[in-house]
């Protein structure tokens, strides 16, 4: 465990947000909702201090470091039309002097507004395709052609959800065990699997327990639980032994160390 451990905290980053986050008690939901209540805290990841924050944020500086490593002069990756992810990796393109090409599926805003006109402010350029499925071949189309052109493409997948992203993130449990927390519950928005599989994976590794509830934003609560164990199996083999750079391809599977539990929450709001 030690020895994960320190692979865990030397893994290479890039440093966008070097600020720990808040974690808030949140005392008057807790009043609110009568005695019986446990004590509800916040970990305030909307505050970290790159890009607008969120939690892709963690996830980027690895992969970042990860891509610049490789010799990377573009990123590639994709979402929905109001991305966060796309939204961070834009913005980390523009920090780092990458070339950011972002695939989304929908279809182009007359008027870009939210994350839509920030990935424009960042310089990312921007592709839109009809649906989910065709945005992996519409990455992998462009790489094909930046590499014909002589450039050095990264695919970033769907929410930075790697073995090197979700570690990223794993990072980031330290800050609430400095803080003297040991919470029972982690209740979690997850969509491709990567932040949770990297709260798993931290949790582990940092000497917390918590059953690790993730709210899923689209799949069902089984597929899931699929996505998540794998993912949380490759990051602790990530952890086991040091890895040459490479642009991510497939997760590897084994078997998870930690509670998990998805559930799903229908129509979830961005």
């Amino acid at each position: 465990m030690a020895t994960a451990l320190t692979t865990l905290l030397s893994l290479p980053s890039v440093s966008l947000a070097p600020h720990a986050t808040p974690i808030d008690r949140l005392t008057r939901l807790e009043a609110a909702l009568g005695d019986a209540t446990p004590q509800l805290f916040m970990k305030r990841d909307d505050l970290l201090s790159f890009g607008l924050g969120g939690n892709k944020v963690r996830k980027m500086q690895t992969v970042a470091a990860e891509a610049l490593a490789a010799g990377a002069d573009t990123l590639i990756t994709c979402g929905g039309v109001q991305s966060n992810h796309a939204r961070v990796t834009a913005a980390a393109g523009a920090a780092l002097g990458l070339t950011v090409e972002l695939v989304l599926s929908g279809t182009a805003p007359p008027a870009p507004t939210g994350n839509a006109r920030l990935d424009q402010l960042f310089g990312a350029s921007v592709h839109y395709v009809s649906s989910r499925d065709a945005r992996a071949p519409k990455m992998q189309e462009i790489a094909d052609r930046l590499t014909r052109d002589g450039r050095h493409p990264f695919v970033v997948p769907l929410g930075a959800s790697t073995a090197t992203g979700a570690l990223g993130f794993a990072r980031g449990v330290a800050e609430i065990a400095t803080a003297g927390l040991r919470p029972d519950v982690i209740v979690v928005a997850s969509s491709s699997g990567g932040t949770q599989a990297g709260l798993m994976a931290g949790c582990a590794l940092f000497g917390l327990t918590p059953r690790i509830v993730g709210v899923s934003a689209d799949e069902s609560s089984s597929t899931l639980a699929g996505v998540v164990t794998t993912r949380s199996s490759a990051r602790a083999m990530a952890c086991r032994r040091p890895r040459r750079p490479r642009r991510p391809r497939s997760s590897r599977a084994a078997k998870a160390s930690c509670s998990i539990r998805c559930t799903r929450r229908r129509r979830w709001p961005g």
